[in-house]
């Protein structure tokens, strides 16, 4: 329960300075940095009506084999059963909540209230983002590069920046399981060097990881700003490589501290990013590679909402607490492992 005593040890500037020098209140907030939330935007959206548990079940019908046996006259061939498979995902519920005391309100100069309202809200939205993100980065079709090569080997092992050859592998792996693509064919305009965007999958990068990718990637990189008129990018789209766009996110996964031996620092060419205090390990990025229907994103239908209790009921005779909080159903599983690539590589900047 936050005090207006809190509120002062820890936000208010220091009301025993001289009344000259003292700072001037401008009363315009600074915003608060928010990172793209992209990762529930590619998943396969399911609603869970109310009342019929806490699991979704989802069915794949499995493809019949070609029979390439000729038939013999007058025979009747032995057929063929249907199979298929179930996924299963499961929701679980989240929340959190803040208390106001009624000297808050009464007391302090600002709009807490409002102001906690939108943190609440922004941090729903972040929580539900990284719950998905977690779930999808645990599938097992994934690459690791060192020194420039593809490997698949423990995640210590991972030494080097993203490279063409692996982008080239994630490619083929997904087009070799008839993984689909998001978007229809988009045409070139008249405008001279511009691109046009075909069907393509989709790549959420790091911006760690987005800076390496212009040098590393050489003259098939496409900047989104060299799309041809009336392509319609989306948000923290930064370009494109063959036919996979990247969107970047400071949500995309990150492993600190758990690759290859290295230093840190934004301007030697043989130096990687690494965040822990003796600069011994680099961090590991997850550059994930989405085709459609990779993943299923369930939310229980109705369940998310945010709260507001004003101060009062039998535990708070005296109306001296209220509380704003946030509450949501949600859930989310890997559809199809083959339909990913997760490329895990490291940062130089």
């Amino acid at each position: 329960m936050q005090t207006l005593a809190q509120y002062r040890a820890t936000n208010e500037v220091d009301i025993t300075m001289p009344k000259l020098t003292r700072a001037w209140y401008n009363k315009v907030f600074l915003s608060v940095a928010m990172p793209a939330l992209v990762h529930d935007r590619f998943g396969m959206p399911t609603a869970l009506p109310k009342n019929t548990g806490e699991q979704v079940l989802w069915r794949r019908w499995k493809k019949l084999p070609p029979n390439v046996v000729p038939l013999s006259e007058s025979v009747t061939p032995a057929g063929k059963n249907m199979a298929y498979e179930n996924v299963l995902g499961t929701v679980y519920w989240y929340g959190d909540w803040v208390g106001i005391t009624d000297v808050v309100k009464w007391m302090h100069p600002d709009p807490v209230l409002s102001i906690t309202t939108k943190r609440l809200a922004e941090q729903a939205a972040e929580t539900a983002d990284i719950l998905t993100r977690d779930i999808i980065n645990a599938g097992t079709s994934f690459l690791r590069v060192a020194a420039g090569a593809t490997i698949l080997t423990a995640r210590v092992n991972t030494a080097d920046v993203i490279h063409p050859a692996q982008l080239k592998t994630a490619i083929t792996m997904l087009e070799g399981a008839d993984a689909k693509y998001f978007h229809p064919t988009m045409n070139a305009s008249r405008k001279i060097a511009t691109e046009p965007i075909g069907p393509s999958y989709v790549a959420i990068v790091h911006p760690h990881v987005a800076h390496d990718l212009p040098d590393e990637l050489g003259a098939e990189w496409i900047p989104r700003e060299k799309y041809a008129a009336g392509n319609v990018a989306y948000p923290t789209e930064i370009g494109k490589y063959r036919n996979i766009r990247f969107l970047t996110s400071t949500l995309a996964k990150v492993w600190p501290d758990s690759g290859a031996a290295a230093t840190s620092g934004p301007t030697a060419a043989s130096v990687f990013r690494a965040t822990s205090a003796t600069d011994t390990a680099a961090d590991v990025y997850s550059c994930l590679i989405l085709a459609k229907e990779a993943y299923g994103v369930v939310k229980l239908k109705g369940a998310a909402a945010t709260y507001y209790n004003p101060a009062g009921g039998n535990s708070d005779p005296l109306h001296q607490r209220a509380t704003a909080g946030w509450k949501m159903c949600k859930g989310a599983a890997i559809l199809n492992d083959a339909y990913m690539v997760r490329i895990e590589c490291l940062a130089k900047w």
